[in-house]
Parts: C-alpha cells; sequence; structure tokens
C-alpha cells in the first residue's frame, strides 16, 4: 500500500525471500494503476535466487493517485514455515511525472 505525497507515474520495487521456503508465481497491478489495469498480470524482470524485481508504470502515461494498492503479489510457500518477504530498499524507486525520485519512508504495522 503506497500513501504518497504527490502523484506519480511508475514505481520500481524488489523483494527479498527464502528461496527454499517461498515463490512468487504472479504479480498484478494495484488500484492505484486504475480500473482498466486493476489486477491485470505485471511480468517481473528478475524472479530468481530469492529475489523478485519489477517495474510498474502507467500504462498510458497518465499521472497516478497518490494512494492505492500499488500490486498483489502472489507466493507459494514450499515448506510449512513462517513465511519472510523484505523490501529490497536498494530496489526501491518511485518517479514523479517529471522523472523525479519521491524519496521513500517505511512505516511498520
Amino acid at each position: 500500500v503506497v500513501e504518497g505525497s504527490g502523484a506519480f507515474r511508475s514505481a520500481v520495487i524488489g523483494l527479498k525471500f527464502d528461496v527454499s521456503k517461498l515463490a512468487v508465481r504472479n504479480v498484478s497491478f494495484g488500484d492505484i494503476f486504475g480500473a482498466d489495469v486493476l489486477n491485470t498480470a505485471a511480468t517481473p524482470f528478475l524472479n530468481q535466487n530469492g529475489k523478485m524485481y519489477i517495474s510498474l508504470t502507467a500504462r498510458d502515461g497518465s499521472v497516478l493517485k497518490t494512494a492505492g494498492s500499488l500490486a498483489y503479489v502472489e507466493v507459494e510457500a514450499l515448506t510449512d514455515c513462517k513465511p519472510v518477504i523484505e523490501f529490497d530498499r536498494d530496489v526501491l524507486n518511485f518517479l514523479t511525472a517529471e522523472g523525479k525520485n519521491f524519496v521513500v519512508k517505511f512505516q511498520d504495522q
């Protein structure tokens, strides 16, 4: 879930996990990209060795909402365990319509 201070156009997300315990099976666009692409498939550019990286961009180049679900990630548990998935903070980027980076802050829940 994203709660932004301004509208953005694209995001790159990286996730890290134990490849012996979890596998990322599917990724789809969240509601922040609009109803026309909600739940449509998004293809990671890396999904191996316990890392999944994906770039999500508004298809028509429009500026997105400032808050909502960015993506839905479907994982499969490969063992009976408590799954642990972390953001790869080195692979996390949000761009404004002007191509400027947003500062990203994490909120623990």
